[in-house]
């Protein structure tokens, strides 16, 4: 499962995230602030997710990318440090003028986000039990890349909306 959400914040709701959340740490139970609690609402029409559980949000400020992993198992669907995540979902946070390189890849089938993912919400599968998305970021050149990085366990009380 893949979903794209175009223009899920304002650049104002952007800049309020990165205002607040240092880079590169993980943030736990965050799930009331305004801004992120909307987010999360607009995940929960695609996935059914359970905020507040075995889930955290990371705000990531890094250049050298990473390989190829799925989230919540090893590439052979063994379990990993993540097995309890069965829904990912990413942002970019900074202008993509403002970087060179830093692409989030899907490899199977490939798939490339880049500057639409510029206040847009990309959601996906990620647990061994739901087609995880292998997927990878390439390091970046210049500038600054930061992303917002969201994990979710999965509500067993959840119902999984209809695609169309």
């Amino acid at each position: 499962m893949r979903t794209l959400i175009p223009n899920a914040i304002s650049k104002e709701d952007i800049g309020s995230i990165l205002s607040r959340y240092p880079s590169n740490c993980r943030i736990e139970d965050r799930w009331t602030d305004e801004t992120i609690k909307d987010l999360v609402e607009q995940i929960k029409k695609h996935a059914p997710i359970l905020a507040g559980g075995k889930s955290y949000l990371r705000v990531e400020t890094q250049g050298q990318g990473h390989p190829p992993h799925y989230d919540g198992c090893t590439q052979d669907f063994q379990p990993n440090h993540m097995s309890w995540c069965a829904y990912s979902a990413v942002m970019l946070l900074t202008d993509p003028e403002s970087f060179k390189g830093g692409e989030f890849q899907f490899l199977e089938p490939e798939e490339r986000h880049r500057g639409d993912l510029y206040g847009s919400l990309l959601i996906y599968s990620s647990g061994a039990h739901n087609d995880p998305q292998l997927h990878l970021s390439t390091p970046h050149r210049w500038g600054k890349r930061t992303m917002l990085l969201m994990f979710f366990e999965e509500d067993p009380n959840g119902t999984r909306p209809k695609t169309a």
